[in-house]
């Protein structure tokens, strides 16, 4: 009788284990942005300057939740632009020129990007990135708050 009542609480243990690896951590869940309060930062963005996104994430700073965006402004140069994730307000930009020709994406193919993903079954998003090789990747949440990752051509989003 011990035996079997070991055995079932160490398979419990082992389960519940298991099932909390699967769920992501409270505090990640939370600092992910739901869809519109994403499309809100990136409209923030576009307002301070960007124009062209390669790289854009939400992220707890000193305590701060900062929303990062890597991508062109429209003059050519390569922009990087920090945002309080809350307010939106700018709290560090630079920009460079560089010999790399802008691409990515802009706010319109974003946001286009964010519908896509919720349908996907995202429910939060806590990074997007766009590599060179015409791939779009994309970190979240689904509404169990599970780790959601997913890729998508940039193709699939460009006008044109």
């Amino acid at each position: 009788m011990k035996k079997t009542s070991i055995a079932l609480a160490f398979t419990a243990a082992a389960t519940l284990g298991l099932s909390q690896g699967a769920m992501a951590d409270r505090n990640d869940y939370q600092e992910a942005l739901d869809q519109a309060a994403f499309s809100d930062m990136i409209g923030h963005a576009a307002g301070a300057g960007v124009t062209s996104f390669r790289e854009l994430q939400i992220d707890e700073e000193r305590g701060t939740l900062e929303f990062e965006v890597e991508g062109w402004n429209a003059e050519g140069q390569a922009y990087e632009l920090t945002l309080n994730g809350e307010s939106g307000e700018v709290i560090r930009e630079s920009s460079n020129d560089t010999q790399v020709a802008p691409w990515g994406l802009d706010q319109e193919q974003l946001n286009s990007l964010l519908d896509r993903a919720s349908g996907d079954g995202f429910d939060r998003f806590e990074d997007i990135d766009l590599d060179e090789d015409g791939t779009v990747e994309i970190s979240g949440f689904d509404s169990d708050q599970r780790e959601m990752e997913r890729s998508y051509g940039i193709a699939e989003f460009n006008a044109g």
